[in-house]
């Protein structure tokens, strides 16, 4: 029998509303520290204003997790998408108050473009190949994070400067959102006798996904340190042409997911998280101990291709894991490691470096990696070869 289609509308949509929405959020982060700066004040502030970013998007997720189950995931996702858009237009009024009032507005729409994002893809990929489903998902989105960046800082120089990039984002949520709609009447909703269900309940998160999200919260806490402190590091060892460990670490990451998730299908998740996190662990000694750019460049290689593998597994198996019934707050609690962890782990890396030197900060993500193999290891029952039927 051929393989269940995986490239159906419903589900090409959502990759490119959530591609759109994560477009917004790339082109802005980069911008939003040097237009603090541009309104004349401090690099600490410019940390306070993304923090009033990541605590709503953390806090609302079980909320909207439930909200999914009752009204729809792309109804969460389409509304998500459009609050993106719709807030960041303020952006174009040069007042910091108002920078911390929509970035907190754009936190809680960020919130609903993962949840709805999510848990819509567990609902549309075939259950035979959701590891495939979510490599290339993860990977259309790491491409986005890759070139929208690079793209919003080109606009910088251009005639308008901030205004030009906060229109442009505003206006490529917007569209991400009317295609949302359009999503909505593709992907069924919930039946009366589940919202039904859902509102008795009492429970905000899944329990089921729990080993899924403990296991991608020691990758994510890990990611801080390898993406956004290696610079300083690099620059303190003396460490030239660090650029090449971003694009060796890009490719890597685009390139490789699909194929990452397609052999999880086959071999199951536990060998393929296991896998996944040999590859971290050993690109973290190598990072550990570089004293050039290419022991570096490919430290970053096999790192990226671990936290890559570890991501989109992980993803499959909360998808295996979460209750059909219950996908909107299943993905929502998955979801949550993602933030938590890059919060968690940037507050992790900068304080480890700042106590123990960079090679300490790199020691301190091996022990998070080897807690991910603990994680793995009291979990292996339920890490065992994906079922392939609609309710695993």
């Amino acid at each position: 029998m051929p393989p269940a289609r995986l490239a159906t509308a419903p589900y090409l949509l959502m990759c490119l509303v959530a591609c759109l929405a994560y477009a917004n959020q790339y082109g802005l982060m980069p911008v939003i520290p040097l237009y603090v700066d541009h309104l004349g004040h401090t690099p600490f502030i410019a940390g306070l204003v993304l923090v009033a970013f990541s605590l709503p998007s953390f806090i609302v997720r079980p909320v909207l997790g439930r909200i999914a189950d009752r009204s729809g995931a792309a109804a969460v996702l389409a509304g998500g998408t459009l609050l993106l858009g719709a807030v960041t237009l303020p952006l174009l009024v040069p007042s910091l108050l108002v920078l911390f009032c929509v970035n907190a507005m754009r936190g809680l729409g960020w919130a609903g473009v993962n949840t709805g994002a999510y848990a819509v893809l567990a609902s549309v990929a075939p259950p035979t190949r959701r590891g495939e489903a979510s490599g290339y998902f993860n990977a259309a989105l790491s491409a986005t994070a890759v070139v929208v960046p690079a793209i919003g800082l080109w606009l910088l120089a251009r005639p308008g400067s901030f205004g030009n990039v906060f229109l442009g984002a505003a206006g490529i949520a917007i569209a991400g959102g009317v295609l949302g709609l359009v999503l909505m009447r593709m992907v069924s909703t919930p039946q009366a006798a589940a919202r039904s269900e859902e509102a008795g309940s009492k429970d905000w998160i899944d329990r089921g996904v729990l080993v899924a999200t403990g296991i991608n919260l020691c990758t994510a806490s890990c990611y801080p340190a390898i993406v956004a402190f290696t610079p300083l590091a690099a620059r303190t060892n003396g460490i030239a042409h660090v650029e090449w460990f971003y694009i060796v670490s890009g490719i890597a990451t685009i390139g490789l997911q699909p194929l990452i998730g397609r052999m999880s299908d086959r071999v199951g998740r536990g060998t393929a998280i296991t896998a996944g996190l040999l590859a971290q662990l050993a690109g973290l000694l190598l990072v550990l101990y570089a004293e050039d750019i290419v022991m570096l460049s490919a430290g970053g290689f096999l790192a990226s291709v671990g936290m890559s593998l570890v991501g989109s597994i992980t993803t499959a198996l909360a998808m295996d894991q979460a209750d059909p019934r219950h996908r909107g707050r299943a993905m929502a609690t998955y979801s949550m490691s993602w933030q938590l962890g890059n919060g968690a782990g940037a507050l992790l890396a900068g304080g480890l470096a700042d106590l123990l030197g960079f090679r300490g900060m790199y020691a301190g993500c091996i022990v998070v990696t080897l807690i991910g193999f603990a994680v793995v290891y009291s979990a292996r029952a339920a890490l065992a070869r994906p079922r392939g039927d609609a309710t695993v």
